[in-house]
């Protein structure tokens, strides 16, 4: 068997770089692994030594490498799943034991089968609470749902080897007994021994890399200030709840916020008063929404809803709740309170409309809040009658004025009322 000894060693090396390049990205759990792969490499070269080493040698350093391999993989696992790592003293002390007994079973009572029984035992039990860390503490990404379960079938598939090879040994069927022909099926579970390391680090790979990418795809679709979807993927997300609603016959709610007087918390507080301001105004927003629809950062202060399936009593019910929840709910820059407060502008798609049309209505709604004195919503009317080029020119002049309401008046020059 050293050429599948060779094999696994050659694949682990290689997989080592891979893992290596994924520290410096931040992955949890990947420090963990690399050490892990290192270790699993050097117990598999250990079988290479078969010629020169005597037998004891082999299954000593060959058990313990494993095993310590096996338990920075439980480590690994249990730091990239946000949970406590296990702790040091009890590994150590687990170690230590375990070569204990490999040297009093090597010396002082010289048996084959009780060191492959010891090892193995070990080494099922690790890979077995490696796999239930995985169940128990199952991510929500579903991204890397498939390489979770690659692995933990790795780590059950290792758990019942490492059993059946105990159970070989306690049978008779001692593999490290060269006056004995090991039966076919011994000889497999030993060749499935060998190579289901570097399976598992090709899983762990795998589900690393594919946390990157759903990392990555988390970033872009974020505002990283806010947690709010970015433009582009709350206008994909609003298409979607758009279409699914039409597909029913339902109407879509769209919903166009603007915290009010935010240039003015800029000036006074500064941009990181303004950013906490966004920060616990988004906050507040989604925790009144309490799971429904879509939150969105257009652009500044301006954020946008979609919630598909409803009408528009319910979604100016919705518009309420979200003006009381930032009204009652103030932040604090440089220790001073400050009281937020937000116009909403409210249109409702219907099915087969056209979502920037809607977009335009809750636009012109927003500016009609404004107008009436801010800390409220409005609910466009109906726009059939107008033309489009008319309803997009109201709306460039709503957002025209409530940028020149924003900016803060001259002292020297006398204010006028634009609402």
């Amino acid at each position: 068997m050293s050429f599948l000894s060779a094999i696994a060693v050659i694949a682990l090396v290689v997989m080592f770089p891979t893992l290596l390049s994924l520290r410096k990205t931040g992955v949890p759990g990947v420090v963990s692994f690399c050490a892990a792969c290192v270790l699993a490499a050097l117990a598999a070269s250990v079988n290479l030594t078969a010629s020169v080493a005597p037998v004891w040698f082999i299954a000593a350093a060959g058990t313990t490498l494993t095993a310590a391999a096996c338990l920075l993989i439980l480590r690994g696992f249990r730091e990239f799943l946000g949970k406590q790592p296990p702790r040091a003293v009890p590994v150590a002390l687990t170690l230590a034991g375990l070569v204990m007994l490999l040297l009093f079973f090597s010396h002082a009572a010289d048996s084959v089968s009780a060191r492959a029984s010891v090892g193995a035992g070990l080494s099922s039990l690790i890979c077995l609470l490696i796999g239930v860390n995985i169940i128990r503490h199952w991510p929500k990404e579903r991204a890397i749902a498939p390489y979770m379960l690659f692995c933990c079938l790795v780590a059950f598939t290792v758990t019942v080897l490492q059993a059946l090879r105990v159970a070989t040994v306690a049978a008779g069927f001692d593999t490290f007994d060269t006056a004995v022909e090991p039966h076919l099926w011994t000889t497999a579970l030993l060749a499935a021994r060998q190579l289901i390391m570097p399976l598992f680090f090709l899983g762990i790979i795998l589900m690393l890399q594919g946390w990157m990418i759903a990392s990555l795809r988390h970033m872009i679709a974020h505002d990283d200030l806010t947690g709010a979807l970015s433009r582009r993927a709350f206008m994909a997300e609003f298409e979607r709840t758009f279409l699914a609603a039409s597909a029913s016959g339902r109407q879509t709610a769209f919903m166009l916020l603007d915290l009010d007087r935010f240039k003015q918390i800029n000036d006074l507080y500064g941009h990181a008063g303004g950013d906490a301001a966004l920060a616990h105004f988004t906050g507040t927003v989604r925790d009144a929404l309490a799971g429904r629809g879509s939150l969105g950062r257009l652009g500044g202060e301006e954020f946008g809803i979609a919630i598909g399936g409803i009408g528009r009593l319910e979604a100016a019910a919705i518009a309420e709740t979200i003006c009381t929840a930032v009204r009652t709910t103030p932040t604090s820059a440089q220790g001073t309170s400050i009281a937020l407060t937000v116009s909403i502008g409210i249109a409702m798609a219907d099915p087969g409309g056209s979502l920037a049309e809607v977009m335009v209505q809750a636009d012109v709604a927003l500016y009609e809040a404004k107008a009436m004195g801010r800390d409220r919503s409005s609910i466009a009317g109906s726009l059939h009658a107008a033309s489009a080029a008319s309803a997009r020119a109201l709306a460039g002049a709503a957002a025209q004025m409530r940028a020149a309401a924003a900016v803060t008046p001259d002292p020297r020059q006398p204010r006028s009322n634009t609402g």
